[in-house]
């Protein structure tokens, strides 16, 4: 009788067990956790050629971006040697060169910077004190000696470095296709073609603005998981238009993502121009995942985007 229960019981028990196993066999195993990295747009205005006054407040806002968390932050379009007055009255303009009529002129040679420079070598040693990723927009100008340097007809770009965490220039970008509305009247354009660079997170690439147009089917063969793309936006119509509706349109057959950081000003000029402020990042697929929701003033767009 003992004997016999015995049996019984670790019949019952193996058939569990075996059910059991059965079970653990075909429930489908857990996706791992995918890894993500915080990444930051900075928007905020510039003083068309105050360089220390940008570079302080600029040094602030990426300070507070990386203290947040972000190992990438991405600056507005010339935000260190600026782009336009932020009454949009003045422009850069090498005397010579054609300028709209709407504009003031005021000449970009004493302001304009070396790569390397005092731009790149403050910003980079920021990024290495930081630990972070950051992109460094400013006007170019080629070093004295170099064979294209005439200081009759000068050769200025709309350039964007990116600074690595170790404090190195790991891409040097010169707008490709400069807007030429304002930028007729001193950018030359830029003749490094697309830049790349494999972070420990993934493939990055470089565009300034008015690039969008063109630039995204340059990358496609590169294949890039994210787009840091400083912006100077200038238009007639709102800029949530462009941000959360044209440019998100744009980029839907890419599959990377885009880190925009747009300029801003102070206080709303007396002028028809919109275009500032509404800084964003897009996913894959270009779905809008961060936004700033001001046209004036600073503010830090942050998202966490899945790493390659």
């Amino acid at each position: 009788m003992n004997e016999r229960r015995v049996f019984l019981t670790s019949v019952v028990a193996g058939s569990l067990a075996v059910a059991n196993g059965a079970q653990a066999e075909t429930k489908p195993a857990s996706e791992p956790k995918k890894k993500t990295v915080k990444v930051a747009a900075v928007q905020c205005p510039s003083d068309l050629g105050d360089i220390e006054g940008n570079t302080r407040r600029l040094t602030k806002l990426v300070e507070k971006a990386a203290a947040e968390g972000a190992k990438f932050v991405v600056l507005p379009e010339t935000a260190i040697t600026g782009y336009l007055s932020q009454d949009l009255k003045t422009n850069w303009h090498i005397p010579g060169w054609p300028i709209e009529k709407e504009f003031g002129s005021k000449d970009p040679r004493p302001f304009a910077q070396t790569v390397p420079g005092p731009a790149t070598e403050h910003f980079a040693a920021l990024a290495k004190r930081l630990g972070i990723y950051l992109t460094i927009p400013f006007l170019e100008k080629l070093p004295k000696g170099t064979a294209d340097d005439n200081p009759d007809n000068p050769k200025l770009y709309n350039t964007v470095c990116l600074a690595s965490p170790k404090g190195e220039i790991v891409a040097h970008y010169r707008k490709l296709t400069p807007w030429p509305h304002p930028e007729q009247s001193w950018a030359t354009d830029g003749d490094r073609g697309v830049q790349t660079f494999d972070t420990e997170y993934g493939r990055v690439g470089l565009a300034i603005c008015y690039d969008i147009h063109e630039i995204l089917e340059k990358y496609q063969k590169h294949k890039i998981w994210a787009l840091l793309y400083p912006i100077a936006w200038v238009d007639e119509e709102h800029p949530a238009d462009w941000f959360w509706h044209r440019l998100p349109e744009r980029v839907k057959p890419f599959n990377h993502y885009v880190i925009g950081a747009n300029w801003s000003v102070d206080q709303k000029p007396k002028n028809k121009w919109k275009g500032y402020g509404f800084s964003t990042i897009l996913a894959p697929g270009g779905q809008v995942i961060a936004t700033a929701k001001s046209l004036y003033g600073e503010e830090i767009v942050y998202a966490e985007i899945e790493t390659a």
